[in-house]
């Protein structure tokens, strides 16, 4: 199919014009591909906050941005631009209230704001970005956190076997995380004395991991068998994240309904193993197992408050706290976390309705209601909202990159047995 392009110029884009032809071996359209690539990948992990971050702390956005508008200005001197989208600006507009609001019932300092306006390019890129480079993006970035997680994976092997590592202590943020360093991986001190601790890679927490990898898994339905795949499959399930397990299941019975697979016979196996597992685990030892007490034990009731023993997203004074706040007139525009005491490690939907309010929540769906309208498989953009409402609901990060990038992208593709999206390809 041909694809054709509008040549014609906004004031934007004119106003971000590098007028060059090559650079050495690589033509224009690589330097834009590679500096999209970088960026997003910056960006990507930035938002998980691996050690290796750590020193840039919440300025990460702003290197992003600048490799990012180096690849918008050479992509605009070109005769098809990669950032030729025009259906950018309602999303756009509803971000960029949405992302200074929440700064602003924050009580945020000037940095924060000088930080968020390069985020609102970031964002303008993202919507203007053509959908194949999108989803080419987080095959990358899939690719790339399997690199990672080799060695990583590899080491913590080693450490579970007693061999010696060279480590150091880190501590992030105000002594709420505590690790003890191994490089290529971090183990909480809290699970020093765990025979097997949960595995979380580099990252400031296993769910943090999990979700990461889960959504990745998302991005490349149909090609879980790629060596990159399996490694992202291994490390979700080494996180022993609930989260990320209800995100995994999930998407294995969406992955084969949006390739229109059978799913019953699929159905019933799994949810046969799975009580093979389950049944497993509790005889087990007496039930003093990896299997039952990091998974099966979270997901008892107590018998008492009839609630999940592994809801535990919020504590008890938060869940007070919440109560209150929802029938006082904070409740539009939400409370400062402040009166929260530090350290309790609260997370999920509640965190974002106290923190920015029904309007904050609003603008919220109003974002992701318009940034999935150019769907182009209704079957992925049912598949997206219902683990964007799960992904909401327990961990409550809506606009972290690691969250956002993988949705977006997703909502870009096709059944396999349809054409791919092959916007403005050469």
């Amino acid at each position: 199919m041909k694809l054709r392009y509008n040549i014609s110029r906004n004031s934007i884009d004119n106003l971000f014009k590098l007028d060059v032809q090559r650079f050495y071996l690589l033509n224009k359209r690589d330097i834009v591909v590679i500096c999209f690539y970088v960026s997003m990948m910056l960006l990507y992990y930035g938002s998980l906050h691996p050690w290796f971050l750590w020193p840039l702390k919440e300025l990460y956005p702003i290197p992003g941005a600048g490799i990012l508008l180096l690849g918008y200005m050479i992509s605009n001197s070109m005769e098809k631009p990669l950032f030729s989208r025009h259906d950018y600006l309602p999303q756009l507009s509803i971000y960029t209230i949405l992302s200074f609001y929440i700064l602003f019932v924050g009580n945020q300092n000037v940095n924060h704001y000088i930080t968020n306006t390069f985020t609102v390019f970031v964002f303008y890129c993202l919507f203007r970005s053509n959908k194949s480079l999108l989803i080419n993006t987080v095959t990358v970035i899939a690719k790339s956190m399997a690199v990672l997680l080799i060695p990583s994976m590899f080491f913590f092997i080693l450490y579970l076997m007693g061999f010696p590592l060279p480590s150091r202590n880190s501590v992030f943020g105000d002594n709420f995380y505590s690790f003890v360093n191994y490089y290529f991986f971090m183990i909480d001190d809290r699970f020093l004395l765990v025979i097997i601790p949960r595995f979380q890679s580099v990252f400031l927490e296993p769910g943090h991991l999990g979700t990461a990898t889960s959504l990745l898994l998302m991005t490349q339905i149909g090609k879980w068998k790629k060596w990159w795949n399996v490694t992202l499959l291994i490390a979700t399930i080494i996180s022993f994240s609930l989260a990320a397990y209800a995100i995994l299941i999930s998407l294995i019975f969406l992955g084969l309904w949006v390739q229109r697979k059978n799913i019953i016979g699929k159905l019933l196996m799994a949810i046969s193993f799975m009580a093979i597992v389950a049944v497993a685990a509790t005889f087990y030892n007496d039930g003093d197992n990896l299997v039952n007490n990091l998974i099966l034990a979270r997901l008892e009731v107590d018998d008492k408050t009839g609630e999940m023993v592994g809801n535990n997203r919020v504590d008890k004074n938060f869940e007070r706290e919440f109560d209150k706040f929802m029938e006082s007139s904070d409740v539009l525009f939400g409370r400062d976390m402040e009166r929260i005491p530090k350290g309790s490690g609260n997370s999920g939907y509640r965190v974002f309705i106290y923190s920015n309010g029904l309007v904050g929540l609003v603008l919220l769906i109003i974002l992701y209601a318009l940034s999935f309208r150019a769907y182009e498989d209704k079957r992925y953009l049912i598949m997206v909202i219902f683990i964007s409402v799960l992904i909401f609901w327990v961990r409550g990060y809506p606009l972290w990159y690691s969250n956002f990038i993988p949705l977006l992208a997703t909502v870009y593709k096709v059944d396999s047995s349809s054409k791919v999206i092959a916007e403005d390809e050469p």
